[in-house]
């Protein structure tokens, strides 16, 4: 119960330089290039007896649902009735802190294969396909707008 209780109410990790301009300008191509289609920039909770989670809005970025991510991410595995290609969006809070919670490099996507945030975008293929291209896409002074932005949550 206490442990429940704990997981309920643990915070976000904290976000760092929100307030950055290039910071703001990543997440405006974030969401320009699809990324927020599934990545989704707000939620809202439901109803909950403990007041400050009744039903407020918050940032996990992820839909919580499952998408076919094609033959990059295939892993030949299936898990339940989700195909060996189909991954539920992983929440991105707290990606900018993957770097420095694991001895200085990352192990990102649903296996750990992504040492890079680039490298785990360049993975996105089936429904993210068309995220990828549009970032591949972007000047290389917005991507790593997109990349500032990925590394402040």
């Amino acid at each position: 119960m206490l442990f429940r209780s704990y997981l309920r109410t643990l915070r976000p990790p904290p976000r760092r330089g929100a307030n950055d301009p290039e910071v703001l300008a990543g997440r405006d191509r974030f969401e320009a290039i699809g990324c927020a289609r599934c990545h989704l920039l707000t939620m809202r909770t439901g109803r909950s007896d403990v007041a400050p989670l009744d039903r407020v809005e918050f940032s996990p970025l992820t839909d919580l649902l499952l998408h076919d991510m094609g033959p990059e991410l295939d892993d030949g595995y299936t898990e339940g009735r989700a195909t060996s290609a189909e991954w539920r969006t992983a929440p991105l809070w707290g990606i900018g802190l993957a770097e420095r919670a694991t001895g200085g490099t990352p192990f990102l996507l649903h296996d750990g294969r992504a040492r890079t945030l680039r490298a785990a975008i360049g993975l996105h293929g089936g429904e993210g396909g068309a995220s990828r291209a549009a970032f591949n896409a972007l000047s290389a002074a917005d991507q790593e707008r997109v990349l500032r932005y990925l590394r402040s949550l």
